[in-house]
């Protein structure tokens, strides 16, 4: 698989353009932070956040590459987190963030769900 470094980073940097979870970007940027805590440019790239910014984008990309090439587990840890990004396009991704009644917070569903916002379910 040819990983998407540079998509990686874009996601890390806080630029997932809503394909993401708020909370799924903060663990990517928190995992990265930890794996390149002594390379004081990845640092420096991760902690400014911006996705704009096309040379930190390249920069933290290559570091991933770098990262992913000399060590096989990190490598299969980004192919997870790519898969992550590599939902359909069109997709909508809610995020519960307080739990009333039956939804749960955290949670990922795939395909249709129905939420009977102020009725319940026997009403439906």
């Amino acid at each position: 698989m040819d990983l998407a470094f540079a998509e990686l980073a874009l996601a890390a940097l806080g630029g997932a353009s809503g394909s993401l979870s708020e909370a799924v970007v903060t663990d990517l940027w928190q995992r990265l932070r930890s794996r390149f805590s002594s390379d004081d440019q990845a640092i420096a790239v991760l902690d400014t956040r911006n996705s704009n910014d096309q040379a930190a984008v390249a920069l933290l990309g290559e570091a991933l590459r770098r990262e992913a090439t000399a060590d096989p587990d990190f490598r299969r840890e980004m192919e997870d987190w790519v898969s992550l990004l590599a939902q359909p396009k069109g997709a909508v991704i809610n995020t519960v963030r307080d739990s009333h009644g039956l939804n749960a917070p955290g949670a990922t569903f795939n395909g249709e769900v129905h939420m009977p916002f102020g009725q319940s379910e026997q009403a439906r």
